[in-house]
């Protein structure tokens, strides 16, 4: 629900509302300062408020509300990108941030090689996985968590980036906030796992929600407002929620075999369209092939996706997990060249919610 204030109405007016929202129904609210104008954000289940009471209140012009199911991720709720402040790394907005590394951490030798390959090449965030979901027990799945948390702080030591991590069991969140990841990332299995997302919203650490490998936009969205929101399992808000979360699109799964995944390029216009969120793409795991990652990049650089996050590592061939999609001598120019194509397409498309005519 949005609460649209009349003009010239006073931050107290506004106050009073917010005051009944949560006296009369527990709920929470966010308020956007506009020029001249004040919105109020309900966050919750707001379908239990009275519209008529609250339209009745001095101040209020109208009440409107959502109808999306991913309130806190919409641009209805929140028309202006939002930026995430990664460790001094903005993401989001009219930024290109790139995120590379290698796939998961295999030994520290191996793991702070690929991590100077991937700072040389321009990347902004770092990949260091430690866990490996994967899809056979046989599969290489990373190192003990403690000796790869280890290794982290040694890639972040050596290259002084950021970092982000993948987090597949609750029970290491501690450890992984301790050892000093910068971003937390969920990946396509976990996308849906609402435990682990509603723990998420108890932190402000910056998240990556991977796009999972049959959702469609809705429930990814929704996803990501089970971490925005904070809301508990009796539709009460919890807190405030965690704001920072950055959405990373990687395809679904399809009857097509020659790509890993099939990867919807409209999806990137279409998602910044609805969402205020920044959208990052992975070419690496959408293809499954380095020899498509680089075309593949580009072009969701140009579909407008806030950021890029792909495989680099400093011996592809020796790699113990997707060495095959991995990238080494060709980082840099995918990096070069995705900002040069991102830069010139600025302010075209739907960089603040809206189709902007290209000049």
């Amino acid at each position: 629900m949005i609460i649209h204030m009349a003009e010239g109405a006073t931050a107290e007016q506004a106050d009073r509302v917010i005051e009944r929202i949560g006296a009369d129904y527990g709920l929470q609210c966010e308020t956007i300062v506009g020029t001249g104008s004040i919105v109020i954000g309900v966050k919750g289940v707001a379908g239990i408020v009275d519209e008529g009471r609250v339209s009745e209140l001095p101040g209020v012009d109208r009440v409107i509300r959502i109808t999306e199911k991913y309130k806190d991720a919409s641009r209805s709720f929140h028309h202006e990108d939002t930026v995430v402040n990664v460790a001094g790394v903005p993401v989001g907005g009219g930024n290109l941030t790139i995120f590379g590394g290698p796939c998961a951490i295999e030994s520290e030798a191996q793991a702070v090689e690929s991590a100077h390959t991937a700072r040389d090449a321009g990347v902004d965030i770092l990949r260091a996985f430690v866990d490996k979901s994967r899809t056979s027990p046989y599969d290489y799945r990373g190192l003990e968590i403690a000796r790869g948390l280890e290794i982290v702080r040694a890639m972040k030591a050596a290259t002084g980036l950021p970092v982000v991590s993948e987090l597949i069991d609750l029970r290491h969140l501690d450890a992984f906030l301790s050892a000093g990841v910068d971003v937390i990332q969920i990946g396509a299995r976990s996308a849906q796992y609402s435990p682990l997302l509603e723990e998420l919203a108890r932190i402000r650490t910056p998240v990556v929600l991977k796009h999972g490998f049959g959702n469609d936009m809705n429930e990814w969205l929704c996803a990501a407002a089970y971490i925005m929101s904070g809301i508990d399992r009796e539709g009460r808000s919890g807190g405030s929620g965690n704001p920072n979360v950055i959405l990373c699109y990687r395809g679904i799964k399809s009857f097509e075999a020659e790509t890993r995944f099939a990867a919807d390029i409209s999806m990137i216009p279409l998602v910044r369209s609805k969402s205020h969120l920044p959208l990052i793409a992975d070419p690496s795991h959408s293809s499954g092939d380095r020899a498509l990652v680089e075309r593949v990049s580009y072009g969701f650089v140009a579909a407008g996706a806030n950021g890029l996050e792909f495989d680099v590592h400093s011996n592809p061939a020796e790699a113990l997990c997707d060495g095959r999609q991995a990238v080494r001598e060709e980082a840099g120019r995918i990096v070069d060249k995705a900002r040069a194509i991102h830069a010139l397409l600025a302010g075209i498309g739907v960089e603040t919610g809206a189709v902007v005519a290209p000049k």
